[in-house]
């Protein structure tokens, strides 16, 4: 707008001009005309100045537009590897590992989505929040007491691997411990729905001050 302005006015400027001073000479008509010239080159490159970051513009739009659809499908790619994760019970810590390191690349790939989505740098990728894993002594023959793992917690309720294949039942009482200290219980987890055969819902009834349930905790059936 303000371009066409500039414009309109020195076009209004070479109109008037002549009328309004017709005796100039030749050599400063010469000099007039040589700066209205020189102003209209400067329209000119101002213009395309103007078209060229318009150019800028609109392919910025469209790597935004780009990035924006790599992070949609980086997110549903880790709500994918969540769910898969909550229904699988990690038999050792070598696939364990892998699949952390999986979720922990995948984390890595949509920080860096949001780097060059945003313009700024993407804070340090934080440390896994599971614990580490003890892979869990291979049960002997004669053991009477069920165990499973904590595979999700969202602040309120504590999912388990555990269901009525295991003999829970709405009520049961389930021993927390951490997986990477399996002997020392840090609280007790009463079920409240039994989902399936493998799976559970429980709630916190008792825990130890700062601790809290995290994926691949151990839990036991309460015996006693």
């Amino acid at each position: 707008m303000m371009i066409r302005r500039i414009i309109l006015g020195t076009i209004l400027l070479l109109c008037v001009t002549p009328s309004a001073w017709p005796s100039f000479k030749a050599d400063e008509q010469k000099y007039l005309d040589d700066q209205f010239k020189a102003i209209l080159d400067q329209m000119q490159a101002m213009g395309n100045q103007v078209a060229a970051l318009n150019g800028q513009l609109v392919e910025i739009k469209q790597t935004q537009a780009q990035l924006q659809s790599a992070f949609l499908r980086q997110q549903h790619q880790l709500q994918d590897l969540d769910d898969m994760l909550s229904s699988l019970r990690v038999g050792n810590e070598e696939n364990f590992s892998t699949i952390r390191k999986a979720v922990a690349d995948l984390r890595a790939e949509t920080d860096s989505a949001v780097s060059k989505l945003t313009g700024q740098a993407a804070a340090p990728a934080a440390a896994p929040t599971v614990a580490p894993v003890t892979t869990p002594a291979a049960p002997a023959p004669a053991r009477q007491v069920a165990q499973g793992y904590v595979t999700s917690y969202d602040g309120s309720t504590v999912t388990i691997d555990m269901g009525s294949a295991q003999g829970i039942q709405q009520g049961s009482k389930l021993a927390l411990y951490k997986a990477s200290d399996t002997n020392t219980r840090v609280g007790v987890l009463e079920v409240t729905q039994v989902i399936d055969a493998g799976n559970s819902r429980a709630t916190i009834v008792t825990i130890n001050p700062g601790a809290k349930p995290e994926f691949s905790d151990v839990v036991r059936v309460v015996t006693e």
